[in-house]
C-alpha cells in the first residue's frame, strides 16, 4: 500500500486539540519534565564539575548545559508519544472518533507528530532560557536553536509514535525507556565526549539521534560549526522522514484494518 501525503490542514486540528488541552494542564505538567534536567545540571555541572576543569577547553558546566537542553527535548517528545498517545488510542479511544471524520491516518500521525515536538521544544527552549541566565551559553548563535529543537522533537516524536502503534500493551514502555531512552540520555555525548566510548559503542552512539540532536545544541551555544550543524541535522531529517511511515502503517493496521 503506497503512502498518502498528509492535509497539513488537517493535521493542525488534530494538533490544534491537542494544545487546547494542554492549555487546561501546562501548570501541572511542565515542571516534572523541567526539573529533571535542571537537577543534573546542579547535580553534575555544580557538583561533580568543581572535580572537572574543562572538556576540549570548554568548562565543564558549559559542556553538559546544551546537552541537557536536547535531553529536555528527547524526554517531552517520548512522554508524549508514550503513556499520552496511548491513553488517547487505547483509553480514550479518541484516535477512533477523529478516524470516523474526515481525519486519515496520515493527517492524525502528523498532527500527533506535531503536537509532541511543539510540546518537546517548550521544554528544551524554557530550559536554554535558563542556562542562559546562569552564564553557561557563550554564543548568540543560541538564539537559533529552538527550530533545531523542534527538529529533534520530530524525530524522538516519530520514533516514539513508531513503538506505541507496534506494541499489544503500555506494559512494554518499560523497555522503550529502559533499553533506549535511559542508554541515549547517558551515553549520547552529554555528560562526556563520545570519543571516551570504546569503538563499538561510539559507532552504536552515532546512530542515536540524541548523539546529533546534542552535537548540535553544543555547537550554538558555543559557536557553531555551520557544516556539523548541518550534517547533523540532516542526520536527524532522513532519520525523521525514514520513519515516518512505520507508525502510519501501523496505526493503519490497529485502526483501521
Amino acid at each position: 500500500m503506497t503512502l498518502a501525503l498528509p492535509d497539513l490542514r488537517i493535521a493542525l486540528r488534530v494538533w490544534r486539540r491537542n494544545l487546547r488541552v494542554y492549555s487546561k494542564i501546562w501548570r501541572n505538567t511542565l515542571l516534572p519534565l523541567f526539573f529533571d534536567p535542571l537537577l543534573y545540571l546542579f547535580a553534575m555541572g555544580f557538583g561533580l564539575g568543581t572535580y572537572l576543569a574543562t572538556i576540549n577547553g570548554v568548562p565543564y558546566k558549559e559542556f553538559i548545559a546544551p546537552g541537557l537542553c536536547a535531553s529536555a527535548v528527547m524526554w517531552g517528545a517520548a512522554f508524549e508519544m508514550a503513556w499520552n498517545a496511548w491513553f488517547r488510542m487505547e483509553e480514550l479511544r479518541l484516535y477512533d472518533a477523529m478516524l470516523v471524520t474526515p481525519v486519515e491516518v496520515e493527517d492524525l500521525v502528523t498532527g500527533e507528530i506535531l503536537w509532541a515536538a511543539t510540546r518537546a521544544v517548550i521544554y528544551g527552549t524554557v530550559f536554554l532560557i535558563v542556562i542562559a541566565l546562569f552564564g553557561l551559553v557563550d554564543s548568540w548563535w543560541a538564539l537559533a536553536m529552538p527550530p533545531f529543537l523542534f527538529l529533534g522533537g520530530l524525530c524522538f516524536a516519530t520514533i516514539g509514535l513508531a513503538y506505541t502503534s507496534l506494541i499489544p500493551k503500555m506494559d512494554y514502555y518499560t523497555f522503550y525507556f529502559t533499553l533506549f531512552i535511559t542508554p541515549m540520555f547517558l551515553f549520547g555525548g552529554i555528560f562526556f565526549p563520545y570519543d571516551q566510548l570504546p569503538g563499538w559503542a561510539q559507532v552504536i552512539a552515532w546512530f542515536t539521534p540524541l548523539y546529533h540532536l546534542v552535537n548540535v545544541c553544543r555547537e550554538l551555544a558555543t559557536g557553531p560549526e555551520a557544516l556539523r550543524v548541518l550534517a547533523d541535522s540532516a542526520w536527524l531529517a532522513a532519520l525523521t522522514a525514514g520513519l515516518f511511515a512505520v507508525p502510519v502503517r501501523a496505526m493503519r493496521r490497529r485502526l483501521v484494518a
